[in-house]
This record gives C-alpha cells, structure tokens and sequence, in this order.
C-alpha cells in the first residue's frame, strides 16, 4: 500500500516525537567530580561536585557547587538550564566569599547577561545584540560534541562565546591541537583562544574530551573562579571517570539551597 506524501510525512512525525518522547522517559540524574588543581604546585585549590538533572533531556538542568576542599563546605553554587538551548543556556553562578555575581537570563525572546563584581557593588545588566549562534558557559561542551567530526579532521571553528566580565561576547576560535590517555583511555585535546590580535597575547585555555564518548576529561587554564583578590584562578580541573555515574533522583531544591560559606577553613 502506497502512503501520500502527508501520510508519510505524519508517519515520520510522530516517530520523532515518540523517540524524543522516550530519550526524555529514559533521561536519568548524574554526578561528576572535578578537582582543580595549581598548574606549578599540584596543590588543591577547590573541588567541583556536578549534579546533573536529566542528563540529555531538553529539560535538563544542572547545579555546580565550588568546595573549599574534598567533602568540604560550599563557597560558590552554578545552576544551569538547558531549556532555551544547548549552546547557551541561562545560568547564574556566585561566589560567598567575594559577593560576586555573574550570569545569563532569557527574557522574553531575547538574552540579558548580568555581573556584579563584589556584594557592595549594584548589578549591571544588558541586553545581547547575538541571539542565535551564541555560546555561553557550559554550552562551549555542547559545541564540541555538536562539531566533533570537523574538529576531530582538524578544521577550526570560530563562534562567539559571552564573557560576562564585558556583558558582551568575544569572538573566539578552537581547534584540536593533540591527543592525551587520561585514565588510560584516548582524549581529545581541544584548544581555545580569541581571534584575532588579542589571541597573541592571552593565554590559551586547553579542554580534554574522551574520544569514545566526548566526555569531559581535563580544563586547563583561566577558570571563572575568582581569588580573594579578584582575580581569576588558573588551574587545572581533573574529572575522573571513576567518579561520573548515574544516580538517584537529586534533590535540586536542596543543592539550591545549600548554604555557601564566605570564608574556607584555613587548611
């Protein structure tokens, strides 16, 4: 039996519906730990504990919280919404000790990036002029894995990633520069820099992706956590495989609520 044109078309629709529909059903909660690390020293500066809410849906969401040791206390939360977009999603990070504040919101169609620099300092905010094509944050891991077979060939790609220290974005561009074991198994080593003449003179920031599944690995570089005098902390961010797994449901709320300290113990 022949099926029409908008037969066939229904058909092929309600197939991608019921496959979203059953990758949503089968999206499950998921942890992963990053323990960062100075590049000269190997000392601890801080660990990261991801907490991931339906890991792959188009509803997922995650909260990030910074510890000022191994299961120490909090000083700074992220929380991530991947609903208005892989690439850029709205999040919000804040650091106790400092009052700092930084993050993405949708508002409407359009997208207000926001920052305020101490906890006695007013908030600024502005509008992007870039809706579509922008990355933002942890989006730039959803634009790896998006590109993988050109970066894999060794072509660059040049996107505009937010810098919320500038409520704007910057032209940037990566490209794979190498391959690495970590845990004993291939990665990817991904570069990313500005373009143009700044590229020269600021540091490169170096990403780890495992090549079997594009997980991420290793950070290196410029991170968005701040020292007690404001500056941002270089450092290398480890995530070891042994230590992502699925899990439970989370309590978001609770991960939400949890209190941040304004001071790490002293070590």
């Amino acid at each position: 039996m022949k099926l029409s044109a908008m037969t066939r078309w229904k058909v092929f629709s309600l197939t991608i519906v019921i496959l979203v529909s059953a990758i949503d059903v089968m999206a499950q909660d998921g942890v992963f730990t990053g323990y960062a690390r100075d590049p000269e020293t190997n000392s601890l500066l801080y660990v990261e504990n991801h907490y991931v809410n339906r890991l792959g849906a188009t509803d997922e969401r995650r909260v990030v919280l910074y510890r000022c040791s191994n299961q120490g206390p909090a000083f700074a939360r992220k929380t991530l919404n991947y609903a208005a977009g892989r690439l850029a999603p709205e999040f919000q990070f804040e650091d106790a000790r400092l009052g700092y504040l930084e993050g993405l919101r949708r508002e409407g169609s359009r997208k207000n990036v926001f920052l305020r620099d101490a906890i006695d300092a007013p908030q600024r905010s502005a509008m992007l002029k870039l809706d579509k094509g922008l990355v933002a944050d942890a989006g730039f891991d959803e634009l790896v894995r998006q590109n993988w077979s050109k970066l894999e060939a060794g072509d660059s790609l040049r996107f505009s990633f937010l810098v919320p220290s500038r409520l704007d974005y910057l032209s940037f561009k990566i490209k794979k520069i190498g391959e690495i074991k970590i845990d004993n198994e291939p990665a990817s080593i991904i570069q990313l820099n500005l373009s143009g003449v700044l590229g020269w003179f600021l540091p490169n920031i170096e990403v780890s992706y495992r090549q079997r599944d594009r997980a991420l690995m290793r950070y290196a570089g410029v991170t968005n956590v701040r020292d007690l005098e404001s500056r941002n902390v270089v450092a290398r961010i480890d995530f070891p495989a042994a230590e992502r797994r699925l899990t439970d449901p989370l309590d978001f709320e609770a991960l939400r609520k949890e209190p941040l300290v304004g001071r790490c113990p002293a070590s």
